[in-house]
């Protein structure tokens, strides 16, 4: 799972505007309403009283629906039934499902009712439902489709009765919501290429306790611990990934930011269970990825590790009786049962600490030792008698400190992120958003209704009055992710006061700086500058760390750019648009986003097809900057610090051939152009100073160009008068023995098409040939129609020179295709303020299909791709 880590490591903020809602009552409580209901006067059997039934029962008396509710033990049930306003619509009966009668009981209860409705532990549910079955009742629950549930599911469809699971918060609105946008993309001829589903139950955030960034209990504090240990199942990028229950805290930590009352706020999200069935549930074939998480607040995967490593979730019983230990005596022999060293009997709480932080690894002061001296760990007080497991004691300590005080809400946080492809293959990346916060206390309410019980109640209750009313016609064991389930209930919950309602958006493009792996590459094509004015222009801007970069990340980070680790754009988001200079990483990976960057492959270099074919193969796109033109013309080019290097090099090395001195090798790059004129300033006068006031004659192919004209001047700069050589001279097509008379030669032409030869491997034998050095800034090394076939493989920045003369009469040739290098932070910022015009043009959806530079690059990419046979 660490090669996806750093692609969800990106900001998301949505705008949740709640100004003017007042504080209504959870549900609409108009008579009018209630009385005109069809499903008025029908009878609900509820199984199972707990934190979240009294929105349900409350709604659905509110329409005039009578609900009987079944618990062991009734003090529990008339404490629901106190808040429930219309108290006459709601009955109560003495249920209990481990009794050896239940099925007798079952038999007494159930032939009165309309709907049968289960919100009791999870594998109570088949035995209510072979109930529902046997008196021919329609089914109802919030829970996951068990294998026992779905093995029901013929049955009801036989009988012609309808099971609804799955129709809670999470699952039920995940679903719900997910369907909606999933199902429009779909209309609209697109594909889903990664759905990433995230729901967590919260403090709100004035609410915040110490532990783990923030987390109190808003239901079994042994279902949030025991979930901790549940390995997650994905699917990411093609490839199914399995992680371990004991690793899905570890870190890098994923992230989103969230804005929450107008505060951007980082949640932290971990995997959970398998998501891997949801491509075939919510009918997404054509799914790459897909991940189910779950939401908490920023540094609860540091504390929750720590509670697994040290074995404080362990659901298998303690060999001693935890019951008679104090909770330190405890932290002490839980340790010890598991590790090699140990901590002696009777240590005291700093002790503890010290031992734990050692075998974490981690400082006594670290956060998730601090949460748990806080929760009470590390304390003398004793362990509730019966404690049998380290989960258990553990769920002590939460309920203890964990607890929602009187006047404090709980929120719901769920988010789900869609990457997706439409027909005409523009991509984007969708959201739907959900924030709802749990309600104070009302006049005839003696309690309150939390987010969590509302959010897990309302829409099955939703889901129950629809059946009633008649609006559901499906039979069999089923989830609500059809249309005609789906859209009421998201509706009915919308019209709730306060909303349960799903803020839909589409993100900005995301353009995505990569770090350069070409040896001694310090450009880059996007510098803080023109990032800040994507950022301004709406994008979201990610920088990749770099070793490398002329500009620190520090600069990015200052202008509001999100930062990730080197290398990690594989990971990124399917609608992400990469952007770089230089080439890949040299791999067979499938190549499946929009890449920017001088790729080197469309004029059958080495590797052309092999590049091509990965692209192909990931669905990616290839714009390669050499061919971003507007009326012939290039948008943007390196070519002018190209030339300047490349001149600056050829000077140079004829200087130590003069000199006698060793080729020059290991390049760094200068500051400014202007130092590295001063550096073969310097050479060309001691050849001057110590042979006789020899200098060089250059001569530059191309002078007219960009290229030619950043040769030229550099050529000027060091006291060189260069010959300028352009089309006219070189129209009647070579071989050209004149280019032999002089010192140094710099090819700065851009080949299009074959040419005739300009030197020769005959031209260039002695004797007779003055030319020295020879400068291919083109670097067309690969190209079967190189003018220039004297030579049969680049040069490096390491070693720069390649010999092809001899020792009486050298020729070397310098051929680096990323000589712009050598200054790059000028040769940056020249190139992004030429570049970043047509960048920002990326903003529309469309835009590589309707704006002429994307068009035409991206058709070009079509043909070479015909050409490869791909």
């Amino acid at each position: 799972f660490a090669h996806c880590d750093p692609a969800f490591c990106f900001v998301v903020r949505i705008t949740h505007n709640r100004k003017g809602r007042p504080p209504f009552p959870p549900v609409h409580l108009n008579s009018k309403m209630s009385s005109s209901s069809p499903a008025a006067g029908k009878k609900v059997l509820l199984f199972g009283v707990g934190l979240s039934t009294p929105p349900m029962i409350h709604y659905l008396t509110s329409f005039g629906i009578k609900v009987t509710a079944c618990a062991r033990n009734p003090k529990k049930i008339q404490k629901v039934l106190d808040e429930v306003k219309d108290q006459k619509l709601v009955n109560s009966e003495v249920f209990d499902i481990s009794s050896s009668d239940y099925e007798k009981r079952l038999d007494e209860l159930c032939p009165s009712c309309d709907i049968m409705v289960s919100m009791m532990p999870p594998p109570c549910h088949p035995k209510i439902a072979a109930a529902a079955l046997k008196h021919g009742k329609h089914f109802f629950t919030s829970s996951y489709v068990s294998e026992a549930m779905e093995k029901l599911s013929p049955e009801f469809e036989k009988k012609g009765l309808l099971s609804i699971n799955e129709c809670g918060v999470d699952p039920g609105l995940d679903h719900m919501s997910a369907m909606k946008v999933i199902d429009h993309v779909h209309k609209e001829g697109g594909k889903v290429l990664g759905f990433f589903s995230v729901c967590g139950g919260l403090p709100a955030p004035e609410c915040n306790n110490p532990f783990g960034g923030g987390y109190k209990v808003s239901w079994t504090p042994y279902g949030v611990l025991s979930a901790g240990t549940n390995n997650a199942i994905f699917k990411f990028q093609g490839k199914k990934v399995a992680k371990p229950g004991t690793e899905i805290y570890d870190p890098p930590e994923l992230k989103h930011v969230i804005e929450v009352k107008g505060k951007p706020t980082t949640f932290e999200w971990y995997p959970n269970r398998d998501s891997t069935p949801y491509i075939k549930h919510y009918g997404m074939p054509e799914c790459q990825s897909i991940i189910r998480g779950t939401y908490r607040n920023n540094g609860w995967c540091n504390t929750l590790r720590a509670i697994a490593l040290l074995g404080l979730n362990d659901k298998e019983e303690s060999k001693e009786d935890l019951g008679k230990m104090t909770y330190l005596e405890a932290a002490t022999y839980i340790f010890n049962s598991r590790s090699e060293e140990k901590i002696p009997k009777g240590a005291s709480a700093d002790d503890v600490k010290k031992a734990y932080a050692k075998f974490l690894k981690k400082d006594v002061s670290d956060k998730a030792i601090t949460d748990l001296e806080w929760v009470g760990q590390f304390s003398t007080d004793k362990i509730p008698e019966g404690t049998k497991a380290p989960i258990d004691m553990m769920c002590h300590l939460w309920t203890s400190k964990m607890q929602y005080g009187e006047d404090e809400k709980d929120m719901i946080v769920m988010q789900h992120l869609f990457e997706v492809e439409y027909k005409n293959g523009a991509r984007e990346e969708l959201t739907s958003t959900l924030i709802h916060f749990g309600l104070g206390k009302y006049h005839y309410i003696p309690s309150k209704f939390t987010a969590m019980a509302r959010t897990v109640s309302l829409p099955l209750a939703c889901a129950i009055r629809m059946k009633l009313e008649g609006r559901i016609n499906k039979t069999g064991v089923i989830r609500p992710v059809d249309a005609d389930v789906y859209e009421p209930i998201l509706e009915e919950v919308a019209k709730l006061s306060p909303a349960i309602e799903f803020k839909e958006a589409a993100l900005k493009p995301q353009i995505w700086l990569r770090h350069e792996v070409k040896p001694g590459e310090e450009r880059c094509a996007l510098t803080p500058e023109t990032a800040k004015e994507l950022l301004d222009a709406g994008f979201r801007v990610t920088v990749e760390k770099s070793p490398t970069r002329c500009i620190s990340i520090e600069e990015y980070e200052k202008v509001g750019c999100n930062i990730a680790e080197s290398s990690s754009w594989p990971s990124a988001p399917y609608p992400s648009i990469i952007l770089g200079l230089k080439e890949l990483p040299e791999d067979d990976s499938d190549l499946i986003h929009r890449h920017i960057l001088f790729a080197h492959c469309y004029k059958e270099q080495a590797g052309w097809k092999e590049l091509l074919a990965r692209f192909k193969k990931g669905g990616g796109t290839l714009y390669d900057l050499e061919f971003l033109k507007l009326n012939g013309r290039r948008v943007a080019a390196f070519g002018r610090p190209a030339g300047m290097a490349g001149m600056a090099l050829g000077l140079w090395q004829w200087a130590m051939q003069k000199l006698g001195k060793p080729a020059i090798k290991d390049l760094s790059s200068w500051k400014s152009k202007e130092a590295m004129c001063e550096t073969v300033r310097s050479a060309l006068k001691e050849v001057e100073e110590k042979k006789g006031g020899l200098k060089p004659s250059a001569l530059i192919i191309g002078a007219l160009g960009r290229c030619g004209k950043g040769a030229t001047w550099v050529a000027e700069q060091c006291g060189v008068t260069p010959i300028k050589w352009d089309m006219q001279e070189t129209k009647g097509g070579g071989p050209f023995k004149a280019l032999l008379d002089v010192d140094v030669l710099v090819n700065c032409i851009y080949l299009t098409s074959k040419i005739p030869s300009f030197l020769t491997k005959e031209m260039i034998t002695p004797p007779g040939r003055k030319l020295s050095v020879f400068v291919d800034v083109s670097c067309d090394t690969s190209n079967p129609n190189n003018p220039f076939p004297i030579y049969n493989q680049g040069t490096t920045l390491t070693a720069p020179v390649l010999s092809v003369g001899d020792e009486k009469a050298p020729l070397d040739v310098v051929a680096i295709d990323h000589l712009p290098s050598l200054i790059p932070l000028e040769s940056s910022i020249n190139y992004s303020k030429d570049l970043i015009p047509y960048i920002k043009e990326l903003i529309e959806k469309d835009a590589f299909f309707t704006k002429p530079v994307w068009k035409d690059a991206g058709d070009l990419y079509l043909s070479k791709l015909k050409e490869a046979g791909l």
